[in-house]
């Protein structure tokens, strides 16, 4: 037991150490020249989440959370974790170590979760989850196909995968087949997706065993789960959503109804509010079912482009997936035929605000079934030299790809963005407006008024349509005020509690015609002025 649990602290301390080299490797901060660092693939996403903390550290956002991109409206945005990082940094730790510290915190939680629940789900067996764990990091394509089928075999071969600088299919963002959202990619841009998963994989940790050995959970149990499941929505909504659905159909195969009515109760409560706030914001999510089916396949979807972009995004493993839940016990299949049922769904309906967003799902139904093809592979190890080297071919198959992904993290190229102590405009939004302030801006990916912790009235397209607002009435607003000619308009503005407006000084940029910055100069008073903006108080 001693060297068990010494070999369990171990294991923890080395997941700890691969997890922050590999939240750190996507996002950091230079004290130097007082810059972000953001790795080329996570770009996009982190101008959201770095705005979204500033919005709690710089800002005024606890009380009514609100989208710095769509203010006055609730944020249906997951954003807890955000929301912890922004404290972080509000109290005085640097937002690179406080993001990139909750991050690897949380994955090294879901590895060693990985590692422990295959062994209480199908016995012990250190192979079992260092497989287990194994097949996450390294996850299944046929994306080595293509790195092997462009380069000779020799001795090159290893200085090419060593510097490997890019992801070798990156769908749907360049037309290819094979999903980026099938790498550690979105762990990397996705942070809340981390938490999200550790907690829900606590949480089957906890009751999947023991529902399956029809051991009795008491109501208290039923209500702190609940309750911890409930307040989940908050962290990653659909991670809330499958796991929902996951224990929904586990309990009602086991014939344990009351014990899931309890449990679901518990979880309604907690949880129903943002559910409201949600539907209130989209009504459409529940009038339209948004069904949406296929996924990311090829279009007009058929069954042979069905087939063959999950063959392509599973590789080896949707051949081996069928064997591993056959030769397992019955209360076991019933627990993947749960999970399956995330799958299922994803491929069928749109549960979010873009289809792309399902890949959670489907990520979470990849978690699972690596706990029964590692124990596969673990039964297959266990017989003769041939099934040995068999079954080592057949590991090397599965992870052959998650490696190149790996090495194409570990040298993707680092982009720089300015904060406040270099970016004079930001600085001063920072210092000179109230942290409530709401600007009406040019809509920037990396927007130096969120990222100074205000709000922008209608902020960059790509961020609203993630949380999924209805932009079109603020964009008719704004198609209005960028020919600010009288008053009027200028009455409006204030209506819409705008209080900066931020002109643009660099050609092709800015909201405003010339004629329109005229009568802004002439009727509204400069309070900020470099060579790139002006900024005028409402």
């Amino acid at each position: 037991m001693p060297f068990s649990k010494s070999f369990n602290v171990l294991l923890f301390m080395l997941f700890f150490i691969f997890s922050w080299w590999l939240m750190a490797k996507s996002f950091g901060y230079d004290v130097r020249l007082h810059q972000f660092r953001v790795a080329r693939h996570e770009v996009g996403d982190f101008g959201l989440h770095i705005s979204l903390i500033r919005s709690f550290s710089w800002g005024k956002n606890y009380l009514n959370p609100q989208s710095p991109f769509f203010p006055g409206k609730g944020l249906l945005y997951h954003y807890r974790v955000d929301m912890l990082t922004g404290f972080l940094e509000k109290v005085g730790v640097r937002i690179d170590i406080a993001y990139n510290g909750i991050s690897a915190i949380a994955f090294a939680i879901l590895l060693f979760l990985l590692y422990l629940f295959p062994q209480r789900l199908f016995g012990k067996s250190v192979l079992l989850g260092m497989l287990s764990v194994l097949l996450f990091i390294f996850p299944s394509t046929l994306s080595f196909i293509e790195f092997f089928r462009t380069r000779p075999i020799s001795f090159l071969l290893f200085h090419d995968l060593w510097y490997l600088p890019d992801y070798i299919h990156k769908g749907p963002f360049d037309g290819s087949l094979i999903s980026i959202y099938f790498t550690l990619a979105p762990y990397l841009n996705q942070r809340h997706l981390i938490v999200g998963l550790a907690l829900a994989l606590g949480i089957l940790y906890r009751l999947v065993p023991r529902l399956l050995q029809h051991e009795r959970l008491s109501v208290k149990e039923l209500l702190l789960t609940g309750f911890v499941l409930g307040l989940s929505s908050r962290v990653h909504g659909l991670i809330f959503f499958g796991t929902v659905v996951i224990l929904v159909f586990l309990f009602t195969w086991l014939k344990r109804l009351k014990e899931l009515s309890i449990l679901l109760v518990s979880v309604l409560i907690f949880s129903g509010f943002h559910m409201i706030q949600i539907i209130g914001e989209r009504p459409e999510l529940v009038r339209n079912a948004w069904f949406n089916p296929g996924f990311l396949s090829p279009r007009p979807l058929s069954l042979v482009g069905f087939t063959s972009y999950w063959g392509w995004n599973l590789g080896i493993a949707i051949l081996l997936l069928p064997i591993a839940v056959y030769i397992v016990r019955s209360g076991q299949r019933l627990f993947f035929f749960s999970f399956l049922a995330l799958f299922i769904l994803a491929n069928i309906f749109q549960f979010s605000f873009r289809i792309e967003h399902n890949h959670s799902l489907i990520n979470y139904f990849l978690v699972l079934s690596n706990f029964y093809l590692a124990r596969l592979l673990v039964l297959l190890w266990a017989h003769n030299t041939y099934w040995k080297l068999t079954t080592a071919m057949t590991v090397f198959l599965l992870i052959a790809s998650g490696i190149l992904n790996l090495m194409a993290v570990k040298n993707d190229f680092q982009w720089y963005v300015f904060d406040a102590s270099s970016q004079p405009f930001i600085q001063w939004i920072k210092t000179q407006t109230d942290p409530d302030s709401i600007f009406l801006a040019h809509q920037e990916l990396y927007d130096p008024v969120t990222m100074a912790g205000r709000k922008n009235y209608l902020g960059h397209s790509y961020y609203t349509s993630v949380m999924g607002y209805n932009t079109s009435v603020r964009e008719k607003n704004i198609a209005l005020f960028s020919q600010a000619n009288d008053a009027v308009i200028l009455g409006k503005m204030r209506q819409e509690k705008i209080d900066y407006i931020a002109v643009s000084t660099d050609p092709g940029q800015g909201l405003f015609s010339l004629g329109s910055k005229t009568v802004l100069e002439n009727t509204l008073s400069v309070v900020y002025r470099d060579a790139h903006v002006i900024v005028y108080k409402l």
